[in-house]
């Protein structure tokens, strides 16, 4: 009996051993010392599971590496400790090394390999471009241009290169902000390609506007930022990467020059490395150590990665600047102050989602369906599951699904296209007990009709009693405003028919219709985010613009010798918005039958409605002040630049009291740190 114990003792023991094995096991193949996260539903950030997991670090004879370049099983090191290209065969069980450029090399920056093997060197030092063989010959040298078109100022020191299929060499040079230098295949000059546009800020424009001319020579010029890195697809096209950048860090040019790749819905300031892989996805390295993934379209498809500078953590980096795709999917990331590269493995749950945007950006819905299906079920929070599902459900014309698909990934094309087909649908089944609805009200009609005449029955009349009271008079000249805007001012200016309380009501109402057009408007026309209100935001918005104009028009027409009081302006600028506060309400809900091929009906009824409202504000402002045609432009014009100028003022007391409230905080902060010291 003892020995029939001790064997189920050790059976059970040996049961959990292998158990607890497994489970370790398996958490050693999975941990990651990051998350990975994704764009999820309602446009947030979501967690996921681990898309890429860290395999390996590779470690060099140097400590000092710039660059790192992945082509055909070879990995391509820029040494900049030892001068040199060393190529290492990582897919080989005998790993080989040979060095190109000893002796040539003084500092290289950046490094490119073409489809036929030949290795192109940005060498900032030496200043030049080199281009090696293969096997390590030198067959071009490209130093700073002669052209005029380069301009003599700029400076060519070479930081990164690439080389497209029809051997057009582009080059980034230090502090040229014209954008990537191009050269032929015989190192002959041609253009700039590919720059980015100068971004002008408030203060910018504000101190354009009051420094004087020795003052704004003193500024800076505004000058685009020059791009920090660069690649080149299968396809032929250019990838750029910009650092200080955000929405538009990154870009993809066509043949002209031209930007095509969509703004980024989440982006980054710090990206120093871009790369592409063999399916379009846009691999991304930030200085922080976070990789950012995109698909072709721009949408994110993963972030995840970090930063470490207390531990040596395998998945994390100290000084990250630079990054690599193989071919099968695996990630090589430099870190330059380590001098090592960390290979990174996509895991199951990567290469199923990769898979899956892969399809989905060649249009291959159906065929991936089962792959977003699988991903949907392993995580509902992928936003982008639910695009492809929609054009999935779309194609198989099942158009309310498609629908409400399209709406959770706020998706405005599909989900236009999808109301398109599901409004046909519903006019088709209405349409026919509609028409005989009418018809049963037109006989209904005729036959009533025929009854009065014949005196069988008598028509009724229904008297309608008006309670005159002052609301109700009120109103009354309110509405006289839209019909007869010159009775209207005539009458508050010299009999005071309408009161302040009046004029502040119709200026909350117009926030409260503010309010109600997001609630009931289309998302096609408002935006998903409509319905999710800032009210004191939407507060700022409403009224700023209004009691800005209608303080900067008092000042300025007492200082022209207009007529109009305070209050003659105050109610007679929000009177003069009664055809936006009668026709926007209406418009809105109108927008609940329109897809975005017929906007311009909304579009078209808005700008009516602006226009309605701007000629009344002009009316309004020449009757209150009793002024010209002329004398009204005028008075409008130096409106306009009295807002300008209390915008200013306002800037600049909000700037100094923040200064002065920051004094006093240091202050304060010092005298408790000297008396806690004492």
């Amino acid at each position: 009996m003892g020995e029939t114990k001790t064997i189920y003792l050790e059976k059970f023991l040996l049961i959990l051993a292998v158990f607890f094995t497994y489970m370790f096991s398996v958490t050693a193949l999975s941990y990651a010392p990051y998350y990975t996260y994704t764009l999820g539903v309602g446009y947030n950030i979501v967690r996921i599971q681990d898309a890429f997991e860290p395999f390996e670090k590779l470690v060099f004879d140097t400590s000092s590496i710039s660059d790192i370049f992945w082509k055909d099983g070879m990995l391509y090191i820029a040494d900049t400790q030892n001068a040199r290209i060393e190529v290492i065969e990582l897919e080989s069980d005998n790993s080989s090394q040979t060095y190109i450029g000893e002796g040539t090399l003084m500092n290289p920056e950046g490094i490119f390999v073409d489809e036929s093997g030949n290795v192109y060197v940005a060498d900032s030092w030496s200043q030049s471009v080199y281009k090696f063989s293969s096997t390590g010959e030198l067959l071009l040298t490209i130093t700073k241009p002669e052209s005029p078109i380069f301009g003599k100022s700029n400076d060519f020191i070479p930081l990164k290169v690439a080389v497209d299929k029809r051997g057009n060499i582009y080059v980034i040079c230090q502090g040229v902000t014209n954008g990537l230098a191009v050269f032929n295949r015989e190192g002959r000059f041609l253009s700039f390609f590919g720059a980015n546009s100068p971004k002008v800020t408030l203060r910018m424009i504000l101190q354009r506007m009051i420094f004087s001319e020795s003052q704004k020579a003193q500024l800076l010029k505004i000058r685009p930022p020059s791009p920090t890195s660069l690649t080149i697809d299968n396809v032929n096209a250019v990838w750029t990467v910009t650092q200080g950048l955000k929405e538009d860090a990154i870009k993809r040019f066509n043949v002209s020059g031209v930007n095509i790749y969509p703004l980024l819905a989440v982006s980054s300031e710090h990206f120093v490395d871009i790369d592409v892989d063999g399916f379009g996805n846009v691999y991304t390295l930030a200085t922080n150590g976070v990789i950012y993934v995109y698909d072709l379209l721009g949408n994110l498809v993963f972030i995840f990665g970090g930063q470490s500078f207390y531990e040596n953590r395998l998945g994390l980096f100290r000084s990250p600047a630079a990054i690599t795709v193989t071919k099968d999917g695996n990630i090589l990331v430099l870190d330059k102050e380590d001098g090592t590269v960390t290979v990174m493995k996509p895991t199951a749950f990567g290469k199923l989602v990769l898979k899956g945007v892969y399809y989905y950006n060649q249009g291959m819905y159906l065929q991936s369906e089962s792959i977003w299906r699988e991903v949907k079920r392993t995580n509902s929070a992928f936003v982008l599951t639910y695009r492809v599902l929609g054009n999935v459900e779309f194609k198989k014309e099942n158009y309310s699904k498609a629908f409400e698909y399209f709406k959770l990934a706020r998706d405005t094309k599909g989900y236009s296209d999808a109301f398109w087909y599901i409004r046909n649908q519903w006019l088709q089944r209405i349409i026919g007990p509609i028409f005989i609805l009418l018809v049963i009200l037109a006989v209904f009609d005729l036959i009533k009709t025929i009854l009065i005449r014949q005196g069988i029955i008598k028509k009724m009349k229904k008297e309608r009693k008006i309670r005159k009271n002052i609301i109700t008079q009120q109103i009354k000249y309110i509405w006289l405003f839209v019909r007869n805007p010159f009775d209207a001012v005539y009458e508050m200016k010299r009999h005071d028919r309408v009161s302040w309380i009046s004029g502040i009501i119709m200026y909350l109402l117009l926030y409260l219709e503010n309010i109600l057009i997001r609630l009931i408007g289309s998302p096609l026309f408002f935006g998903f985010e409509a319905k999710k209100i800032d009210f004191f935001g939407l507060f700022a918005d409403t009224y700023r613009l209004f009691f800005l104009f209608i303080l900067a028009n008092f000042l300025v027409s007492e200082i022209s010798e207009g007529e109009g009081r305070f209050k003659d302006i105050f109610i007679g600028t929000i009177a003069s918005f009664l055809p936006y506060l009668v026709f926007s309400v209406p418009l809105a809900l109108l927008t609940n039958l329109l897809t975005l091929n017929e906007s311009f009906i909304y579009t078209f009824g808005m700008q009516i409605v602006w226009a309605w409202s701007f000629v009344l504000l002009l009316i309004v402002i020449a009757q209150v002040h009793n002024f010209s045609f002329g004398e009204t432009l005028k008075n409008l014009l130096l409106t306009v630049f009295a807002m300008i100028l209390i915008t200013i003022l306002i800037v600049i007391i909000s700037i100094l009291v923040k200064e002065e409230i920051s004094f006093f905080t240091s202050i304060f902060e010092e005298l408790i740190f000297r008396a806690k010291s004492r």
